[in-house]
């Protein structure tokens, strides 16, 4: 006798599709756990925060969040690629991209790190410094080295390597960091960050903090 195969409940379908649907729309959730390997990496997925529509932080004089922080990306790409990293960007102008995608671009190389530039904004005008944040505790010695060398451009000015939530981070399955570069609500600090020279002194700074885990050149591919 064949048996009839067991009925199963419209909800009990939905809910066991639910995770291949989250896969295939959703391609910076982190789904899957992976092992990150911060010594190895030889792409650097470099992610100017906001654009578009989305300004971020407001200047207290001068160029928005958004334009900062991509003015810096760009200058640093050039920074990485003489040392011998391939940089994927994830945006090059002015346009506004889903955190989604930010982190669906990191999660399909293998091989990368994620570092997301931002500037900081706060209602006290006195706030000032630098941080860069993590989620994953492997990625926290990558947000160190980053944060070691920019804090001196602020004449040392640290407010410290954070664990946090952020969605590019906590979506990441590679090496990851956030940059607050400083505060554009605090007059001195943005005045420091409207400047071009500075902003190119920060880019040399990140570069040397991400290559410093690797002796400051990227790794030779295996089989080079």
């Amino acid at each position: 006798m064949l048996l009839s195969p067991p009925m199963i409940s419209y909800r009990t379908a939905v809910l066991r599709l639910i995770p291949v649907l989250a896969a295939l729309l959703l391609p910076g959730c982190a789904l899957f756990d992976t092992s990150a390997d911060l010594a190895s990496f030889r792409t650097v997925v470099i992610d100017p925060g906001h654009g578009g529509y989305d300004h971020g932080a407001h200047a207290v004089r001068g160029m928005d969040e958004k334009m900062l922080t991509l003015d810096v990306a760009q200058r640093l790409r050039p920074l990485l690629q003489e040392r011998g990293y391939h940089v994927v960007m994830t945006r090059n102008s002015d346009i506004f991209i889903p955190l989604g995608v930010r982190t669906g671009i990191s999660n399909a190389n293998p091989d990368a790190a994620f570092v997301s530039i931002h500037c900081n904004w706060a209602s006290r005008r006195s706030a000032t410094g630098v941080e860069t944040y993590y989620y994953n505790p492997r990625s926290a010695p990558f947000a160190a080295n980053i944060l070691r060398e920019i804090s001196g451009c602020y004449g040392s000015h640290s407010r410290g390597v954070k664990p946090c939530h952020y969605y590019v981070l906590h979506h990441n399955l590679r090496p990851s960091t956030l940059l607050e570069l400083g505060f554009v609500s605090n007059p001195n600090e943005n005045a420091r960050l409207q400047n071009p020279a500075f902003r190119q002194l920060l880019a040399e700074r990140i570069a040397v903090g991400i290559s410093r885990v690797h002796g400051g050149h990227a790794p030779v591919a295996p089989g080079s």
